[in-house]
């Protein structure tokens, strides 16, 4: 990959100092310095808010570069991290994502809750019994209560995931240098949210174009790289990236490229791989060269 020293400070602010893109906050933190590094060399960005129902409390934001309306090609990734989950992440699999996320937060509560029973029983009622609630000792007793339960609340939302280099920052980085190189009318890129959770911005996206989608996903590992698809006419032709059809994909116009373990009709990253402090040079280059084919196939 060219023009290694903004590449290097993208890779330190988006690994380092924005690597964790779970709550609303953080993500908003994220979109500020996302939009103002484009914004150095395209003007075409626009964030879109918005809600899957009126009477919805959780707002999602999509950051557009180009016009996604007329583009005949989207090139997109979801920028959110996820939380704490156990087992491997098994791509297109929204169901066992979500299980999974949900044993991590069950667990994690009961042991959290564990600790505070035994706290209250070995600590808290021995101090309570023999000192005055108006004293140091018990101040600090109801201190370490107000923390407890504002952590516990914590981990009952999810427990951020610290390890987001591979899923889903390599995604980032590459389709953020794509939006400074690859130009042209008929080509949008879209940085989605809730990529982790329900795709309610890879959604968005698909209802409000015709366009043909390529979702990036987790493409900086050590594995192999493939596009896979509902229809095999949308594949660009590449030595390192095999086509594989699947069933996962419902909707003909998505096409997935991921770096992944291929069992049977399953794609998966194992914990290991998804803990990776070192990005595959050799995966995202040809990811940069397939998506320059793909630019150029659809100039012609």
């Amino acid at each position: 990959m060219e023009q290694d020293e903004q590449l290097e400070d993208w890779y330190v602010r988006y690994h380092s100092i924005f690597g964790k893109r779970y709550t609303r906050k953080r993500k908003d933190r994220f979109l500020e310095s996302l939009t103002a590094d484009i914004r150095q060399f395209r003007s075409d960005v626009e964030l879109e808010t918005f809600k899957l129902n009126e009477k919805d409390l959780v707002e999602y934001k999509n950051l557009y570069v180009g016009d996604i309306k007329k583009a005949d090609t989207i090139i997109c990734t979801y920028y959110d991290t996820p939380a704490a989950h156990l087992g491997p992440y098994q791509f297109f699999d929204v169901a066992d994502r979500k299980k999974n996320t949900m044993r991590f937060i069950f667990l994690s509560a009961i042991l959290y809750i564990i600790v505070g029973l035994v706290f209250t029983w070995q600590v808290a009622m021995p101090v309570f019994q023999t000192n005055a609630l108006i004293s140091p000792v018990s101040l600090l007793c109801i201190l370490f209560y107000v923390l407890y339960f504002l952590f516990l609340k914590s981990i009952a939302r999810g427990w951020p995931n610290k390890h987001n280099l591979i899923r889903n920052t390599s995604s980032v980085l590459v389709q953020l240098y794509s939006t400074k190189n690859f130009r042209n009318e008929k080509l949008a890129f879209a940085f989605l949210d809730a990529g982790c959770t329900n795709n309610a911005g890879l959604e968005k996206v698909m209802n409000q174009s015709n366009a043909t989608v390529y979702m990036l996903d987790s493409i900086g590992s050590e594995k192999k790289l493939y596009q896979v698809m509902s229809n095999r006419k949308l594949a660009t032709s590449s030595n390192s990236v095999e086509t594989v059809v699947s069933p996962e994909i419902a909707n003909d116009r998505l096409v997935y490229v991921i770096s992944a373990t291929k069992e049977k009709d399953r794609f998966t990253l194992s914990k290991d791989d998804l803990k990776q402090n070192q990005l595959s040079d050799t995966n995202m280059n040809e990811v940069l060269l397939y998506l320059k084919q793909l630019v150029g196939r659809n100039n012609k």
